[in-house]
């Protein structure tokens, strides 16, 4: 009996603990490989949070997001204008509809010629293992995610949106 109960014990502190370090937890095993970009769908009136500095307009971004989309794996569109009322989306629309927010409260910021925001292409991997290679359908042949760079001082941030609606963890890891 006690062994059943440290076993309980334990599991429950380590799904505790791998819940509270979910996001270090993801960066340190996913790394995310850009291999493309998507060409830019003009994003006018798109309607976004006005936010001061940079942490501010993504995380209002990703909420944003998060709140209006919902995720499908069925024909769905990739069109931010289309998207803000609220839709279904698949990588490629969370992608497109949180950039268009960044670069819309980024103008309002004034911080629009700093940064640059790019809806890019990517693979999953875990170490040297392509996630997406599991997968035979081409729907999860790769996906969608958010760079914005720096241009002052070359930093670059990753974004995944449909990461940051289904586990709340915003930033990721990649390489060019």
């Amino acid at each position: 009996m006690r062994f059943l109960k440290w076993l309980l014990l334990g599991t429950i502190t380590l799904l505790v603990g791998g819940w509270m370090c979910r996001g270090p937890l993801f960066r340190s095993i996913v790394r995310y490989h850009v291999v493309g970009e998507r060409a830019a769908i003009k994003k006018d009136g798109a309607p976004g949070s006005v936010a001061a500095k940079v942490d501010g307009v993504l995380q209002a971004a990703l909420d944003t997001t998060a709140d209006r989309l919902h995720f499908s794996t069925g024909r769905v569109t990739s069109d931010p204008r289309e998207l803000v009322p609220g839709s279904a989306a698949n990588c490629i629309g969370y992608a497109a509809l949180f950039a268009a927010l960044v670069e819309e409260d980024l103008a309002r910021a004034e911080l629009a010629d700093r940064y640059a925001v790019q809806q890019v292409v990517s693979k999953l991997h875990i170490g040297s293992w392509n996630m997406h290679s599991l997968f035979d359908d081409p729907f999860w042949k790769d996906h969608d995610i958010v760079r914005i760079t720096d241009k002052a001082t070359g930093t670059t941030i990753l974004i995944d949106p449909v990461l940051y609606d289904v586990a709340g963890i915003d930033r990721v890891q990649g390489g060019p």
